[in-house]
């Protein structure tokens, strides 16, 4: 027997029934923005070559295409690599669906981004206004990624050049610079969530070290911006709720390997908008804070040769408590 449900502006088949309709989609559904394609990969996923004896010049390193990109790339793109020397004005910090884990988050990933701060966003440069400008080596970069788009991508570069593509629907230059970041995953099996705080990012590079000049979100995370920690930590702590979750499976198209995509369809839940005198608010910020910390210290310890699912579980398993506790809390706001 399938049973039709809602949830939000959604409806769908369930195969058990008794379950209520929440009608009423999140506060936060207009407000959760898909991060920029910063793809091909091969193009702006980089990392830094140094000299075995003089480092690297912190002003304009060498960089070249990261091994992941390479390993990872589309056949169009297989054996494609990039490199040269990059000034550090357009070096960013990014990071993955699988990077994200239960309120943490792996290793920062560098990138190539021609970018400049314009207010609370970003400007986009093309390869003749960076070399306007000075930025010489980033014009022969965009020239270069240029002139393989044209060749990889064929007939569909003629819609837009590399740029556009970068920035298509301004996912790129629209993007905030708010102090903090509420990212999860456009894609997994089970949803979970971070907070990313907009402070210096530095990448250790044999002994050196070197500054991003932010962070930006890529295509395969959906964030939320806020200059509210305490909002921050309460959406990130619902999203990690095992009643979330829950409530979100129907929802997921599945494949060979069980529930894929998430996207905006968890927002379909109807999670409030976060209310300071709210006493389950405050204490859902409070338990998301301690959760991240928490995990902070674990990671170290957690990720050596796992798999990010293999990860993710041990995180939740080292989280029992507190995730008893903060689905207590949920299962009351979501549903009341």
């Amino acid at each position: 027997e399938l049973f039709v449900t809602q949830m939000g502006k959604r409806s769908f088949l369930i195969t058990s029934g008794g379950k209520p309709a929440l009608a009423v989609r999140s506060f936060y559904q207009p407000y959760f923005k898909e991060g920029a394609a910063i793809k091909p990969a091969a193009f702006w996923l980089v990392e830094i070559k140094s000299h075995p004896l003089l480092g690297f010049d912190f002003s304009s390193p060498y960089v070249q295409t990261a091994e992941r990109a390479q390993k990872e790339a589309k056949p169009a793109y297989r054996g494609l690599r990039l490199e040269g020397n990059i000034e550090s004005d357009f070096l960013y910090a990014t990071l993955l669906s699988t990077d994200i884990v239960p309120f943490g988050y792996l290793d920062f990933r560098l990138v190539v981004l021609p970018i400049v701060p314009s207010g609370k966003h970003f400007k986009v440069l093309n390869a003749a206004e960076a070399r306007s400008q000075g930025f010489l080596n980033l014009a022969n970069w965009l020239e270069e990624a240029q002139a393989e788009w044209q060749k990889r991508r064929g007939e569909k570069a003629v819609r837009m050049d590399v740029q556009e593509w970068l920035d298509y629907r301004r996912k790129l230059s629209g993007q905030g610079r708010a102090k903090y970041k509420v990212l999860y995953p456009a894609s997994a099996t089970y949803l979970c969530s971070c907070v990313v705080e907009n402070k210096p990012i530095s990448f250790d590079v044999e002994g050196q070290s070197i500054e991003a000049q932010g962070f930006v979100v890529d295509y395969v995370t959906y964030s939320y911006d806020t200059d509210n920690k305490e909002e921050a930590y309460y959406l990130a702590t619902i999203l990690n709720s095992p009643t979330v979750d829950e409530l979100l499976k129907p929802m997921q198209s599945r494949g060979l390997w069980g529930p894929r995509h998430i996207c905006k369809k968890v927002l379909e839940i109807p999670i409030p908008q976060y209310n300071p005198s709210d006493k389950n608010h405050q204490a859902l910020f409070r338990l998301g804070e301690h959760c991240t910390q928490k995990v902070e210290q674990l990671l170290p310890q957690l990720t050596k040769s796992r798999s990010i699912g293999h990860t993710r579980k041990l995180i939740k398993a080292q989280l029992k408590e507190e995730l008893i506790q903060i689905d207590e809390i949920v299962k009351q706001i979501v549903t009341s």
